[in-house]
């Protein structure tokens, strides 16, 4: 006897697909459709501790956060998020050089690291962009201030 398509008629004639109707029955039983798998997500420490660099800065807790953010190298160094984060805390203090330096990291990390897209790097490298031209603009407004002051 051929195999039956999934997606045919049933041959019993019910007019169903033979998937939802006769495929579901093993010796006359009718077999419950297999429920989706949920995704339940499951955070490591790194990811406890990452995350929790946001949740500082977004309290303006930037000690804390920077504190963190060495723990993240420290215990991690084999993962992007100290770099990453010592980024966002540096970009929070307004110390934009630092910053750039921080986020030029991520980059040459997220180059040489399996797992990063191209894409990833060149978000980090606008990241560093940002930074340089953010502080660019910082000192030529300064330099317009002061030949308009002499």
């Amino acid at each position: 006897m051929a195999k039956i398509g999934r997606n045919k008629p049933c041959p019993c004639g019910s007019g169903k697909k033979y998937k939802k109707c006769c495929l579901l029955s093993q010796d006359g039983a009718i077999q419950p459709e297999p429920e989706p798998t949920k995704f339940i997500p499951v955070y490591t420490e790194l990811d406890q501790l990452s995350n929790s660099v946001m949740d500082l800065i977004k309290n303006d807790k930037l000690d804390e956060a920077e504190a963190v953010s060495t723990r993240l190298l420290k215990e991690y160094p084999d993962q992007i998020d100290g770099f990453e984060r010592f980024g966002q805390v540096y970009e929070a203090r307004g110390k934009r050089h630092l910053a750039a330096d921080y986020y030029q990291k991520a980059a040459d990390f997220a180059k040489t690291m399996p797992g990063f897209d191209q894409k990833s790097v060149e978000y980090y490298l606008s990241k560093v962009n940002e930074m340089k031209e953010e502080k660019s603009k910082k000192i030529t407004s300064k330099e317009n201030t002061s030949l308009e002051n002499p």
